[in-house]
């Protein structure tokens, strides 16, 4: 008598399992696995497809992207990993009517708030991705804007490479700036009085069309 007492006491004790009637829940069990399978798939496929890799990694890639690019994860899984590239900056002179240059670089440090620098940052990794007419075009833009701002008779531009520096340099005593992890392009100089003069007959052919 004890002894049933015992296990009937011992039984109620016991925490109750949940188990899901009918067939939906089950369904769902099997889909929210399938996803979370689906998602770890997707987060390791962005990394591992950044060059050197295998078509079949690309190809895992290629499929994958959209869901990856949808819940906006490209960035911290396929841009920035797992060997995040170097940057492009603009680099300027500006030449007044009396003579005086002044030097100037975007995007820089001064530039707050942090959204604005990414601006910044967004339009010169926009032009160093750039080619042919569109990147014509888009040189003569910085270039106009520069001007008009300043209030400058001419106007350098200089497309800057900074590639970003390995483990290795910096544990050899190297920095993250050594002057061989830049590369500079020339992109043109220009005058203002061209510039705006483009730009005057830019907008009459955009009118005419």
């Amino acid at each position: 008598m004890n002894s049933n007492m015992t296990n009937t006491i011992s039984d109620s004790n016991k925490p109750e399992v949940y188990r899901p009637q009918g067939l939906w829940p089950k369904v769902g069990f099997v889909v929210l696995n399938l996803w979370i399978v689906l998602h770890i798939l997707a987060i390791i496929a962005a990394p591992v497809s950044v060059s050197p890799s295998s078509s079949v990694e690309r190809g895992l890639w290629r499929t994958l992207a959209p869901y990856v690019q949808v819940l906006y994860q490209n960035n911290g899984f396929h841009f920035f990993a797992p060997n995040p590239e170097g940057s492009n900056s603009i680099r300027y002179v500006l030449e007044y009517e009396d003579g005086t240059l002044e030097r100037g670089k975007f995007p820089n440090k001064q530039i707050k708030p942090r959204l604005l620098y990414h601006r910044y940052f967004m339009l010169s990794e926009n032009l160093g991705q750039m080619n042919g007419e569109l990147r014509e075009i888009m040189i003569r833009d910085f270039a106009r804007q520069l001007c008009r701002d300043a209030g400058a008779e001419r106007i350098t531009l200089l497309l800057e490479w900074h590639e970003l520096a390995l483990r290795e340099r910096i544990m050899a005593g190297g920095s993250l700036y050594d002057e061989d992890l830049y590369e500079v392009t020339p992109l043109g100089t220009f005058t203002w009085d061209e510039l705006s003069k483009s730009s005057k007959e830019n907008v009459a052919t955009t009118s005419a069309r």
